[in-house]
Parts: structure tokens; C-alpha cells; sequence
């Protein structure tokens, strides 16, 4: 039994062979800028093909995307079992994709 999740998230594969995720809007409207038409839409894919394999059209944050460390540490020494210690120092503010 395959399950959708709503997202509005759309998997396709395209004519020229490219493999593309984003809203349904987004996703035709990057096939039009492509001089290609949408082959097929896919009802399930596994999240880790879909982050290796296909490319975000959309706008916004990529859905599949992998998560990014948010916390700024510090060496702060050693503990009583010989493993380094770190300090909390503040949070990282991402304002490109690195």
C-alpha cells in the first residue's frame, strides 16, 4: 500500500530524462522554460533517492533538503571520562546555502 503525503510537494520525471520536485505549478512551469514536457508524475519515491537524485524547481526551502546544525559550540576541555567538553556559544544564522 503506497501512502502520499499532502504536502503539495510533486516527484517528475521529465522528457529530456532530468528529475525534478516542487509544486505543480513550479514543476510545468520549469518544463516550459526547458522545452520539455512533463513524462510522468510519481506517487512515491524514497526521501533519500529524491535528496540524491532530483532537482528542486521550487521556490522556498527545499522539502528533502537535509537538516543543517543550528548551534555554534566552543571547545570547552575534557570531561572525568577523557571526551571533549563544548561550550553553547549562540546559533548559527543562515542567510545563504552553503
Amino acid at each position: 500500500m503506497e501512502v502520499k503525503l499532502l504536502t503539495g510537494t510533486e516527484l517528475a520525471s521529465l522528457a529530456n530524462g532530468e528529475l525534478v520536485l516542487g509544486q505543480y505549478e513550479e514543476i510545468e512551469k520549469y518544463a516550459d522554460e526547458q522545452n520539455t514536457c512533463v513524462d510522468r508524475y510519481f506517487d512515491f519515491v524514497n526521501p533519500s533517492t529524491v535528496y540524491k537524485r532530483f532537482k528542486f524547481v521550487g521556490k522556498g526551502a527545499n522539502p528533502y533538503g537535509v537538516a543543517r546544525p543550528i548551534y555554534i559550540n566552543e571547545p570547552d576541555g575534557i570531561d572525568k571520562f577523557g571526551r571533549q567538553k563544548y561550550k553553547f556559544v549562540g546559533y548559527r544564522d543562515f542567510k545563504k546555502k552553503f
